[in-house]
C-alpha cells in the first residue's frame, strides 16, 4: 500500500471515529441550547426517543412520568378522617435530566439489529415538598375538641346539654417518613397514620356540675291581700322576664333594667303597692315579691349584693329584714355573680300552690356547704305622733285618716353556714335594717270661731 493510500485510510478512520464520539454537555439546559439530538435506537423509561431533540424528549418524558406519578394514589387516614393525595403531590419524581445526559453520552450510531439501548431514570423524593405536604395532610386530619355546653330551655324549664367531643392531633414529623416509605413501595394503598386524641377542656360532667341547683327560695301570695289577680299577673310577668337569665362570672344582675318601666303601655297591671309610705294602686304592684324572693335566693347562693333597699315596713309574705323593694326610677335590686362560674336565674309561679319560686343554678358552694338565711326583730320603735292637717273641704269637726301611724322596728339578718353533714359552721351578719316609724296624717275640717258677743 503506497503512502497516498495510507493517508486516505487514516482520514476515513478518523472521520468514522469522530462520528462515533458525542460532545459532552454540562447539563441538559446546555444540550438544549446546543440543539443536541439523541442517537439511534435509544429507549428511556420505555419510551423510544431516538433522533429526538433533547428538548422534545425531555418534554415527552416529563409528561409521561407526571401522569404515572399522579396515577399512584394514596388515602391517608387518621381515625374517621381521611385525605386523598398522589405521588406527584408528595414530591415524588424521576431524574429525567440525568437519563438524558446518559443518553447523550452514547454513540450516535447503533445498529438497528441490536437490542435497543434502554435507560431508566432514577426515582427521587423532594424532601421539602414532602414536608410541606405532610403539614397540609396533618392539618387536614387534625381537628380541635368541642367543649360541652349547657343552655336553659325556658319553655320546658330544663337545661339542654351538648356533649363534649374529643379532637385529634396528627404530627407532620411522624407521618412524613411513613409517606416516604409508601412512595418507595410504589403501591397504591390506604395509609393509617397515628394520631393523638385531644380531650375537651370542658366536659359534659363539667357542664352538669356547673348547672347544679345552688339555692332556691319561695314565697306565698295566698290570701286576699296578696292574691289579687292584677298583683298575681304582675308577679308572673316579672318572673318570666328574669327566668333563664344567665350571668357570666363578674356580671351584674339589674332588676329594674330587666323588668323595664312598669307602665300600662308595657303590659303591666295596676295593683297595690307602697309609695311614700302609703298603699296605692300602681302599675306593676307586686313585683317586689319577686325581687324579695330573688334576694333571699342570692343570699343562699352566696353571691354579692350590690344594691338592696327594704320596704317602708315589714310585709307578710317575707320575714322582717329579708325584703327587697324596687320601683321604676327608684330603689333597685342588683347583685354580681361572684361565684367564679356562670349562673342561671330561674323563676316560676305556681298558681295552684300560690307561690313564686326563684332558683339559682351554677357551680355548687365548695365542700358541700349550704346557707340558711335567718332574721329577727331587735327592737320596736316608739309610737309615732299623728299630724293633724286642716282641710277646708271637710265639714267642721270631720276627720279623714290619710295615713295610719306605724311603729318602726329594727331587725338583723344573718347568713348561717352549714357543712355537708348539716353541722353549723359560722354566722355572718348581712344587714341591720331600721324600718322607721311613720307618723299618721289626719285631715280635719275647719273649726268655726265663735261670735264676739256670745256669752256677753
Amino acid at each position: 500500500m503506497n503512502k497516498r493510500r495510507w493517508i486516505l485510510v487514516f482520514l476515513l478512520c478518523a472521520a468514522l471515529f469522530s462520528g462515533c464520539q458525542r460532545q459532552e454537555h454540562a447539563d441538559v439546559a446546555e444540550a438544549v441550547r446546543a440543539g443536541a439530538v439523541l442517537g439511534e435506537n435509544i429507549v428511556i423509561d420505555g419510551i423510544p426517543v431516538s433522533g429526538m431533540a433533547v428538548a422534545e424528549a425531555r418534554k415527552r418524558l416529563l409528561s409521561v412520568r407526571q401522569e404515572q406519578l399522579q396515577a399512584v394514589c394514596f388515602t391517608v387516614a387518621a381515625g374517621e378522617k381521611q385525605v386523598n393525595c398522589n405521588a406527584a403531590d408528595l414530591g415524588a419524581g424521576y431524574d429525567v435530566d440525568e437519563a438524558l445526559l446518559q443518553a447523550l453520552s452514547l454513540s450516535a450510531y447503533y445498529p438497528a439489529a441490536n437490542a435497543p439501548r434502554s435507560i431508566e431514570s432514577s426515582f427521587f423524593i423532594d424532601e421539602h415538598v414532602l414536608a410541606k405536604e405532610a403539614e397540609r395532610i396533618a392539618e387536614a386530619l387534625s381537628f380541635a375538641p368541642q367543649n360541652a355546653a349547657a343552655a336553659y330551655d325556658k319553655t320546658k324549664n330544663v337545661f339542654v346539654y351538648t356533649a363534649d367531643q374529643p379532637g385529634q392531633s396528627v404530627s407532620p414529623q411522624t407521618i412524613a417518613p411513613l409517606l416516604a416509605q409508601s412512595l418507595r413501595n410504589g403501591a397504591q394503598e390506604r395509609l393509617d397514620v397515628p394520631f393523638d386524641a385531644v380531650p375537651a377542656e370542658y366536659t359534659l360532667a363539667d357542664a352538669k356540675a356547673d348547672t347544679a341547683l345552688v339555692a332556691s327560695f319561695s314565697t306565698s301570695f295566698s290570701g286576699k291581700t296578696y292574691g289579687k289577680e292584677g298583683r298575681v299577673f304582675n308577679i308572673e310577668k316579672a318572673a318570666s322576664l328574669i327566668n333563664g337569665v344567665m350571668l357570666q362570672s363578674g356580671e351584674e344582675f339589674d332588676m329594674n333594667a330587666l323588668l323595664g318601666p312598669r307602665t300600662g303601655e308595657n303590659g303591666w297591671k295596676e295593683a297595690t303597692g307602697i309609695r311614700d309610705a302609703v298603699y296605692v294602686q300602681e302599675y306593676g304592684g307586686g313585683v317586689c315579691q319577686v325581687s324579695s324572693t330573688l334576694y333571699n335566693t342570692v343570699l343562699m347562693a352566696d353571691l354579692s349584693v350590690t344594691e338592696r333597699v327594704h320596704h317602708s315596713w315589714p310585709l307578710g309574705y317575707i320575714d322582717i329584714g329579708r325584703d327587697a323593694t324596687i320601683s321604676t326610677g327608684g330603689p333597685n335590686f342588683r347583685f354580681v355573680n361572684s361565684s367564679g362560674a356562670p349562673v342561671t336565674v330561674c323563676a316560676a309561679v305556681d298558681r295552684e300552690k300560690k307561690t313564686v319560686s326563684v332558683s339559682i343554678y351554677g357551680r355548687p358552694l365548695p365542700d358541700g356547704i349550704s346557707i340558711r338565711v335567718t332574721s329577727k326583730k331587735l327592737e320596736t320603735l316608739p309610737e309615732p305622733e299623728v299630724e293633724y292637717v286642716t282641710d277646708d273641704l271637710l265639714k267642721p269637726g270631720e276627720q279623714q285618716v290619710m295615713r295610719e301611724p306605724r311603729r318602726g322596728s329594727i331587725s338583723v339578718t344573718y347568713k348561717e353556714y352549714y357543712d355537708a353533714e348539716g353541722n353549723f359552721l359560722r354566722r355572718e351578719q348581712v344587714t341591720k335594717d331600721k324600718y322607721r316609724s311613720i307618723s299618721g296624717i289626719t285631715h280635719v275640717g275647719p273649726i268655726l270661731s265663735l261670735p264676739e258677743d256670745v256669752g256677753a
